[in-house]
């Protein structure tokens, strides 16, 4: 009873930033000049919402992030899970060692490798668009997680596949894959978040009124405000851009749990 107690309290700690956010987004911008603050808004409105849902290139925003979702998403784990599979089931010392450099990326943060991102897409001739799906899909963590489940799954099963005459590509994508419904939960789960979230690289990128994405044409609207600043619209701008979060989450959750907390298949 103590820990259910102990789990409610926190709960309601960890939602309540999340809380004001949302009731405080229907509140106008003079009533926030009123005190005491409260928890519910002094006045209901929707103008904040009316003001970010009419912005001229907003469906074209909307488009642009789906088309960088999906891509990060399937670009992702083909890619990582193709690179877990080689670590996975690959014999010798060659492939150990470069396993272990591919996570090196995992022990820096994404600021230091700034500038390293910015000259290799520069070598590649990637720009906009491409920049940003490019600079994303590769996941260090989510090798590692692929290459670990991977190992869970039966090696008779691959082994068949090889006699049967299958390439190692159709056994990864008509085998493996299809077995790892969890791990590939954890890889919607985080590629999406991070292709949705990687406000700086996407700014950067992305100069273009009608290239951006949902996040960065969002979060300029609240930069370029040449009115008396308005606190609820750019809370209800916050509320919408972690729309995207939560739906990616419920589509995944149940995958992304099983990802984190089970050990794969058993023989």
């Amino acid at each position: 009873m103590g820990r259910m107690i102990l789990l409610a309290i926190l709960c309601i700690i960890l939602l309540f930033p999340l809380w004001l956010m949302v009731v405080n987004s229907f509140t106008p911008a003079m009533a926030f000049l009123r005190m005491p603050p409260r928890l519910i808004p002094y006045e209901f409105t929707l103008a904040n919402y009316r003001q970010a849902l009419t912005l001229p290139n907003l469906p074209r925003w909307v488009a642009n992030t789906g088309i960088v979702l999906a891509s990060v998403i399937s670009g992702g784990i083909l890619v990582n899970g193709s690179a877990g599979y080689v670590f996975a089931f690959a014999k010798g010392k060659l492939f150990t060692r470069v396993f272990w450099l591919m996570m090196a990326p995992i022990f820096v943060t994404g600021f230091a490798l700034l500038i390293s991102r910015f000259i290799v897409v520069g070598k590649l001739g990637m720009r906009g668009m491409a920049a940003v799906v490019g600079m994303s899909i590769f996941w260090p963590t989510g090798i590692y997680l692929f290459k670990n489940y991977f190992q869970t799954i039966p090696v008779h099963l691959i082994e068949s596949a090889r006699i049967d005459g299958a390439s190692e590509w159709q056994i990864l994508v008509r085998i493996v894959l299809p077995l790892s419904k969890p791990v590939i939960g954890c890889a919607v789960v985080f590629l999406g978040m991070s292709a949705i979230g990687d406000y700086l690289w996407q700014m950067l990128n992305l100069q273009a009124v009608e290239s951006r994405t949902f996040l960065v044409g969002l979060l300029q609207s609240t930069i370029n405000e040449t009115v008396v600043k308005n606190i609820g619209y750019d809370l209800a701008v916050g509320t919408l851009l972690f729309i995207p979060y939560i739906l990616i989450f419920a589509f995944s959750s149940k995958y992304f749990i099983q990802g984190l907390t089970t050990g794969g298949i058993k023989e």
